[in-house]
């Protein structure tokens, strides 16, 4: 006996709504079933050894992150999740650039730019969310601790007096580069010594010398349990420049405070770590202004990445279709397929074998081939297995799916508006072309669309074209050798991280229904 596709957990296409299933359910057909990436190593995410995970747009970080919280729960743990983009709201940012002021910096010597340092705000939000966890478990830390976690907690304002002004629910609110402390100016004289003064009716201190003191007590508490903060979601869209550059410091100097305050509690063997995700999208966006944090996720971080795997039935992806289906099947109270792939899914594809034709037709994303398989799932749920027919008769909406995400990674860079503009120059050519033509059609658009000139003076087309590329939308595909008789196929998501503008480029295949694309190149191009 098998299931029917509409009885399978294949799984979310958003790995944080996977984590909102029933506990039962989770544990068999979420954390039952998870493949931990080969490039990672959890112990050393366990001890704050690695603390950042990097990654394209569903490659499985959040994914990563809820099952190491969920790991770290079953030890004994405290854990808590911020999500960035969602948690955060567009007025709660603007807030916190208010409350951080405005600073010029020389770019070189013509160029003056806007240099906003979000650091020590992060600092005290992440403080803030430690402080949080203290309050609401009192037992996490011993009883000869009490008097630090009373400290701590008064610092946070986290008592039932108010003594901070606030501007937004966690942040005190900044005047001149002071905050000012309402009240119990003996307790702040007596723990901040030089760093606080009497001003009339308020004392002052500053946000850094407040921070560096609940680091300091923090540091020392002896704690009953691990305490896990964890950031995900940290995004920027392009909306505006203004903003757009805004948000990208707001994630780089998040990035920077994490990585300072997992090296202060892991100096002082505190069991206190945060860890987060971020989009390699972002940080790519960043330019000159990322390359610093660009080393330091590097070094301090996992990259996700799928690629390294030789294309087969046991390339890890496949792994987790397979894995799937067995806990699809434990829960429904069946006896596990040996061979689930063999028995819900056939061996060719339109002369391709089904391997090929799921990994070469996804940017080899776990999230591509939940797309493929969700779709399938939901046009024919009655159906008993992923059939050559099924899978054929998915391959448009499957397409428009992945276009929506090439899409959605692109908004880190370009407004809504440039997105259709470049989808519009791409949409009914060729799947094959030379940066010469793209150049010339790129230019013949443009003088019927004003956006697309606009963007045309803001990024050339081979940037426009490298930033599809890195996000796997195009890839290269040429002639070598003497004879010139032998392809070499380069795309992004294989490994091979830079476009060779100067050599032929081609549409990625799942694509060209999407664009209405040739598949074969036109005569004369």
């Amino acid at each position: 006996m098998t299931l029917t596709l509409r009885q399978l957990r294949i799984g979310k296409v958003d790995g944080k709504h996977e984590y909102l299933t029933p506990a039962g359910e989770r544990d068999q057909t979420v954390f039952g079933a998870f493949v931990i990436p080969e490039a990672v190593e959890p112990e050393r995410m366990h001890n704050a050894d690695i603390f950042f995970v990097e990654g394209f747009r569903g490659t499985g970080k959040t994914s990563l992150l809820r099952w190491h919280a969920e790991d770290r729960r079953k030890a004994g743990c405290i854990t808590d999740f911020v999500l960035f983009k969602t948690d955060l709201s567009e007025s709660q940012r603007m807030h916190i650039s208010k409350e951080v002021g405005i600073s010029w910096t020389d770019i070189d010597s013509k160029t003056m730019e806007i240099a906003q340092d979000f650091k020590s705000a992060w600092t005290w939000f992440i403080l803030h969310k430690i402080g949080e966890k203290i309050h609401e478990f009192p037992d996490s830390y011993k009883a000869t601790s009490k008097t630090l976690a009373v400290i701590v907690k008064k610092f946070l304002d986290l008592n039932d007096e108010s003594i901070l002004r606030k501007a937004i629910g966690f942040m005190p609110k900044i005047e001149g580069s002071y905050i000012k402390i309402r009240g119990d100016f003996g307790f702040f004289e007596a723990e901040l010594g030089a760093d606080f003064k009497r001003n009339g009716e308020y004392g002052e201190t500053t946000l850094d010398a407040l921070s560096q003191k609940i680091t300091y007590a923090l540091a020392k508490i002896e704690f009953n349990q691990h305490i896990y903060v964890y950031f995900d979601e940290l995004e920027a869209f392009y909306h505006t420049t203004e903003q757009h550059k805004r948000d990208q410091r707001m994630v780089r100097d998040l990035l920077f405070s994490v990585s300072v305050l997992n090296d202060a509690f892991r100096k002082a063997n505190a069991p206190l770590h945060i860890l987060a995700a971020v989009r390699s999208e972002v940080i790519d966006a960043m330019g000159s202004l990322g390359q610093e944090v660009d080393r330091l996720v590097h070094d301090r971080g996992f990259d996700l990445s799928w690629h390294h795997a030789n294309r087969s039935m046991n390339h890890p992806l496949m792994q987790i279709i397979s894995r799937k289906i067995k806990a699809s099947e434990r829960a429904a109270g069946l006896s596990e397929s040996t061979d689930p792939l063999a028995v819900y899914f056939p061996t060719q594809v339109n002369g391709e074998p089904i391997d090929a034709f799921i990994l070469d037709k996804s940017f080899y994303k776990p999230r591509d081939v939940v797309w493929r398989l969700n779709i399938a799932q939901k046009l024919f749920p009655n159906a008993s297995k992923f059939s050559d027919e099924v899978l054929r008769q998915t391959e448009s909406e499957y397409s428009n799916k992945l276009w929506d995400e090439v899409r959605y990674e692109l908004s880190a860079i370009y407004s809504d508006s440039e997105v259709d503009s470049v989808e519009d120059v791409l949409s009914g050519g060729a799947a094959s072309f030379e940066i010469v033509q793209m150049e010339n059609t790129f230019q013949q658009k443009a003088r019927l669309s004003l956006t697309l000139k606009n963007l045309l003076a803001r990024r050339s087309v081979r940037e426009i074209l490298a930033d599809l590329y890195r996000l796997g939308a195009i890839g290269n595909s040429f002639r070598v050798g003497s004879t010139g008789t032998d392809f070499r196929n380069r795309w992004s998501f294989r490994g091979d991280p830079t476009l060779l503008a100067d050599k032929r480029m081609v549409i990625h295949p799942a694509l060209l229904k999407r664009l209405s694309v040739v598949a074969t190149r036109r005569r004369g191009t």
